[in-house]
């Protein structure tokens, strides 16, 4: 399940739906409960904290304009697929990836 909390309208169905495309994109198969939350942020954009179990919080910078809102969020969706294929969190692998989803995104929506 996917949850939002805070933000405006426009930013909760935007979120959504990038849920949507990035867990289709991303193949994320398993059961996943992530909670986001559209707030201040004061020293990143974003953050994701994985409490293992399929279990997520995210949160996401209120402030961002619409495009950095989408490659950011991308970019938690691609430490989601990390987390869940317990792998290594790689920031290299999810700046590489975030921008080609963004992109990816941007086209079809």
């Amino acid at each position: 399940m996917f949850y939002v909390d805070g933000g405006t309208k426009t930013q909760q169905e935007l979120a959504n739906n990038l849920y949507n495309f990035c867990s289709n994109e991303l193949g994320i198969k398993k059961k996943v409960d992530i909670d986001l939350r559209i707030v201040t942020l004061d020293k990143a954009q974003a953050w994701t904290d994985y409490e293992g179990e399929g279990k997520f919080y995210l949160d996401i910078d209120k402030d961002l304009d619409k495009d950095k809102f989408i490659t950011a969020l991308c970019h938690e969706m691609v430490h989601v697929v990390q987390y869940l294929r317990e792998k290594e969190v790689s920031e290299k692998e999810a700046y590489k990836l975030e921008q080609s989803l963004a992109d990816k995104f941007k086209q079809v929506n």
